[in-house]
């Protein structure tokens, strides 16, 4: 028996038997007609659409790709840790962690999830039964196999992936590479419970981010046109006396960069200043754009840089709603990516998810202080007095230092109030 058939059958033994009468590879709906069918192709097509767009904005307009960039930075924080008191368990997810470097690969996975809608990871499992990596699938390219209820009538055959970006909703390439449930994790941004797949943090801008584009392409055109300086030239005589004035001063009607020009004339003339466009500032149609298109970002774009017109108190709301946008991101995160990752690498190592109790906990954003050391130690020896249990005040103290696991903390021969007391020494 091979190495995939052992752990085809590790996984089916907790799947439910799906009992079916058809084996026809994609999803139909209660009438299979020619209406259902084109909705299903538009479907898919206005799909590939929104994320295509979605990348031109990511590749194109840098405001786009920080907002991103600064979201999945900070939903990402230092990282995350278990918290349970299975130690082979805990250490299985440890070991994983390190051996996928998963802390420093979850920004990307929250960046280009956001970005995309959704993203396909793919399972590798080598001969000790560990995931020994994870590979993102082409999202353009990625389809999943799931009934009008979003489930799969055949967990064999739960997604797959196509030769091209075409739309395929309607029917599956003979040269398409299908993926079992358990090879692949989907993650979906924005996931409504009726779909089969996320929505790109920026979908609902898309008209917005065109609008900008070309608002701010007609101001750039506007000012290098009309923003200089003119001078009307009154020159009294026929025309061939103009051609000869200009003539007679030519170097200097050819050269608008020098800082003093002289012009000659034997004929009574003046010379008119005309002041270039002065509504050049006048903006607030591009501004109104701006606001809108960030409207679907879930950093707020005071934080990027467009906060001037903003006092210190509203900044502060727009941040403490912004860390509240992180914790409902990080719940999202752990729910489609993370549970899904640490269940199937016990599974692999023969151990129960339903028989283990344990706790995802996101580690800290900022970085240790040796003033944040003194005050740690405090809390921690008030929380004794106070009679908090050590596994809760060694989790409360694993999420301020970051690369610190909890069996550092309550190992061999140091207890949590030990560690409080050099911790105290340290910081002094």
């Amino acid at each position: 028996m091979s190495l995939l058939d052992d752990v085809k059958k590790l996984f089916r033994r907790t799947q439910p038997e799906v009992v079916t009468t058809s084996s026809a590879p994609i999803p139909t709906s209660s009438n299979g007609n020619v209406t259902d069918v084109y909705a299903k192709l538009k479907a898919d097509l206005y799909r590939l659409s929104v994320i295509k767009t979605c990348r031109l904005m990511y590749d194109t307009d840098s405001r786009v790709k920080k907002a991103l960039r600064t979201y999945a930075r900070d939903l990402v924080r230092s990282g995350f840790f278990i918290k349970t008191k299975n130690l082979e368990a805990m250490q299985i997810v440890v070991d994983m962690q390190k051996r996928l470097k998963l802390n420093r690969k979850l920004q990307d996975m929250v960046k280009l999830s956001g970005r995309d809608g959704d993203s396909f990871y793919e399972l590798v499992v080598d001969e000790n039964l560990d995931i020994s990596q994870f590979s993102r699938k082409p999202t353009l390219r990625m389809r999943r196999n799931s009934n009008d209820r979003d489930t799969f009538d055949d967990p064999s055959k739960a997604f797959y992936m196509v030769p091209s970006d075409m739309p395929y909703d309607t029917q599956v390439p003979k040269d398409a590479v299908w993926f079992s449930d358990w090879q692949m994790i989907h993650v979906r941004n924005d996931h409504d419970e009726e779909k089969r797949y996320g929505t790109p943090m920026w979908a609902s801008s898309t008209g917005a981010f065109k609008k900008t584009t070309e608002g701010e392409m007609d101001i750039a055109v506007r000012r290098k046109v009309r923003a200089g300086m003119r001078y009307h030239h009154v020159i009294e005589g026929s025309e061939a006396d103009v051609l000869a004035y200009k003539e007679v001063n030519k170097v200097a009607l050819s050269n608008p960069t020098a800082a003093l020009v002289d012009f000659f004339s034997n004929k009574p003339g003046s010379i008119t200043t005309v002041q270039g466009d002065a509504h050049l500032n006048e903006i607030a149609d591009i501004m109104h754009h701006i606001e809108t298109m960030f409207f679907a970002s879930e950093t707020p774009m005071a934080l990027l840089g467009y906060g001037g017109d903003l006092n210190r108190d509203v900044l502060g709301d727009k941040k403490d709603e912004y860390d509240e946008t992180l914790d409902d991101g990080r719940e999202w995160i752990t729910e489609d990516l993370i549970v899904p990752l640490v269940e199937r690498q016990w599974l692999l190592k023969g151990i129960l998810p339903a028989s283990v109790e344990y706790k995802i906990v996101w580690r800290k954003a900022k970085g240790i202080t040796p003033t944040m050391l003194r005050d740690l130690a405090d809390g921690m020896m008030r929380l004794r007095v106070l009679g908090v249990k050590e596994d809760i005040i060694q989790m409360l103290l694993a999420q301020f230092i970051p690369d610190v696991d909890l069996d550092i903390l309550s190992g061999d021969g140091l207890d949590s109030e030990q560690f409080a007391q050099n911790l105290k020494g340290l910081s002094i």
